[in-house]
């Protein structure tokens, strides 16, 4: 059989992987090292020189008789990384890894999941969610987009809280929140019982009492922020519809559907900026609460309830972000997959040591926003500036 070609697809394209080992980092990736954990050096007989990681294979000079990877670490490694017979299911579906301990020695452990499956698994987290913190009796509204997140959530929150306590919207906008989307998330909500409205621009801008239009607000903040900072703007629209959306029927919490990956990219990125991260799985906002009853759940996860429906949403997303949110992304996303479940550790761990100590949210009246201790004032003026003349005045 012929190898296939394997293509990472991400917004600027398509990009061919390699598919074979090219250089020493490339071989310890393969076995899982880390390789700040080892030093390379080339063997002629007894005598080692060091080389870095990234020298190729091909260019090993010919005397070379190996490669010596040292352990710089005194390490049992056969208790950390599973070094004997791969024994997981293979097959057609998403993937979940795990790592056990047997008889002393690591052991992969895997299973595969279909959509009936994974919905069943998110189902679980989000009802044990909503009875450990009330969210019925308070009422629910979450944003569905049409994507594996909020789909999942839609599916786990359906089961878990009565119809007449749960409300559902879409926002349409350029192309952070497309037609298509809303259309998926109308047939989702349709399916599931869920009440739900998609509000169009002018619908939106109605809701949010804006003085002008949605596009003329936008490109005042593009042109503050620029075009990059378009999510960061729309997670703004989201939470301040939904916020509107949950007075309007007197409900108490906003669902949202952060994932575990979102809750470590968003904690790593708080911690290395030297502050402290935000409420999680409850993050009070005024007499409100933002809810995150899929926060346990891999991204992987809640994907694979909807399967289609995520594929199409990636495919439709526009290619705005910035470095730093790529990056902390990048990092969240790499915990987990540099151990299997280290990066829900870390969560559980950081929520009991910040108990009682997380980054405080201050109302703005002026702006009816919520912020940060780190929101100096020249930053709230600049924000203040840009949204001033599209508010509301009272």
């Amino acid at each position: 059989m012929t190898e296939p070609q394997f293509d990472l697809e991400h917004v600027l394209g398509v990009r061919s992987l390699r598919s074979r080992p090219e250089t020493i980092d490339d071989l310890l990736a393969l076995n899982s090292i880390p390789r700040t954990m080892v030093q390379a050096y080339m063997a002629r007989g007894e005598r080692l020189t060091p080389v870095p990681g990234w020298i190729s294979l091909s260019d090993m000079p010919g005397d070379v008789d190996r490669i010596v990877v040292r352990a710089l670490r005194n390490t049992l490694f056969e208790t950390i990384l599973p070094w004997g017979d791969d024994s997981r299911p293979t097959g057609e579906g998403a993937g979940i890894s795990g790592i056990s301990l047997s008889r002393g020695v690591a052991v992969a452990d895997g299973a595969l999941l279909d959509a009936d499956r994974a919905k069943e698994l998110v189902t679980r987290e989000v009802t044990s969610f909503v009875d450990e913190y009330g969210v019925d009796e308070r009422g629910c509204v979450f944003g569905v987009s049409g994507g594996g997140d909020s789909n999942a959530l839609a599916y786990g929150l359906a089961k878990a809280i009565r119809p007449d306590r749960l409300r559902a919207f879409t926002l349409v906008f350029r192309d952070v929140m497309t037609t298509a989307a809303a259309d998926r998330a109308s047939v989702l909500c349709q399916e599931l019982g869920i009440s739900h409205r998609v509000y169009s621009e002018t619908e939106t801008a109605q809701l949010m009492r804006l003085r002008t239009s949605l596009p003329e607000m936008y490109n005042d903040f593009q042109k503050e922020f620029g075009e990059e900072a378009v999510h960061f703007f729309g997670t703004f629209l989201i939470l301040r519809a939904a916020r509107t959306v949950a007075r309007e029927h007197g409900f108490g919490d906003l669902a949202f559907g952060y994932n575990r990956e979102d809750l470590l990219a968003e904690f790593m990125f708080t911690l290395m900026n030297g502050r402290a991260p935000l409420a999680y799985p409850v993050r009070p906002i005024g007499d409100q609460r933002i809810v995150m009853p899929v926060w346990r759940a891999s991204k992987v996860l809640l994907d694979a309830c909807h399967p289609r429906f995520s594929l199409e949403n990636y495919r439709e997303r526009d290619a705005h972000t910035t470095r730093q949110r790529s990056l902390a992304f990048y990092l969240g996303h790499s915990l987990d997959s540099t151990y299997p479940g280290f990066g829900m550790s870390v969560l559980d761990g950081a929520s009991r040591s910040f108990a009682g100590h997380f980054g405080a949210l201050h109302h703005d009246a002026e702006l009816d926003v919520f912020v940060t201790d780190e929101a100096t004032p020249e930053r709230l003026d600049r924000v203040r500036d840009v949204l001033a003349r599209h508010l509301p005045e009272d």
